[in-house]
């Protein structure tokens, strides 16, 4: 199992999430990927984020578990045992549970945090393969729910807890495991300081 997070450019925040990211990897005695520079493969120049859907190009493992950058663990957890290393792994996506903000029927799940087996790798690579011009939001992620929605594709869907939103507030209950910058973000400057404060906040936990 190797986990992958793209770092890609100035982020501004890659700093405090890559240490938390690693101990965590470290704790599960889990290979860290980080893919710091476009590939060759990305010939449609389009956002980093898209990279992810050949993960298995650029890392020989069977399973990799894609997570993205601003989703930061808040403590040492055990994460290897949680994934069906047969089938997609996803989280459905928090604002469906808060406050039911779909995108379109076919989308459920957050691409933040992705087990993907190899088996999968034709899959998700033909997701980039098949967009002529993208014009959804969020990269890569109603592209990808709406051909597993499509091809009927089963999910192991996991816990939320793993992929818990940021929501505005500052008080998570302690299931919480992972914390995902990416809701309720006013920009990237507000992204910044809120995973500075996450890692000010939680670092001791590592």
């Amino acid at each position: 199992m190797t986990v992958f997070v793209i770092n890609i450019g100035d982020t501004g925040y890659s700093n405090y999430a890559i240490p938390l990211i690693k101990s965590l990897c470290d704790f599960n005695n889990v290979k860290l990927f980080v893919l710091d520079k476009d590939i060759p493969q990305n010939t449609k120049r389009l956002h980093p984020s898209w990279l992810k859907l050949f993960c298995h190009d650029l890392v020989d493992d069977d399973f990799i578990v894609c997570w993205d950058l601003d989703l930061l663990p808040t403590y040492k957890h055990d994460f290897t045992d949680i994934f069906n290393i047969n089938e997609l792994n996803f989280c459905t996506d928090w604002s469906l549970i808060k406050s039911n903000e779909r995108f379109n029927h076919k989308f459920n799940y957050n691409c933040g945090l992705i087990g993907i087996p190899k088996t999968y790798s034709d899959f998700f690579k033909s997701i980039y393969y098949d967009i002529k011009n993208p014009i959804y939001p969020s990269y890569e992620q109603y592209y990808v729910n709406d051909k597993i929605y499509d091809k009927k594709i089963k999910v192991n869907e996991l816990s939320g807890n793993l992929n818990y939103f940021y929501d505005g507030t500052s008080i998570y209950d302690d299931n919480v495991k992972n914390i995902h910058y990416t809701w309720k973000i006013q920009s990237n400057n507000h992204r910044i300081q809120l995973i500075k404060e996450h890692y000010e906040k939680y670092y001791k936990n590592f």
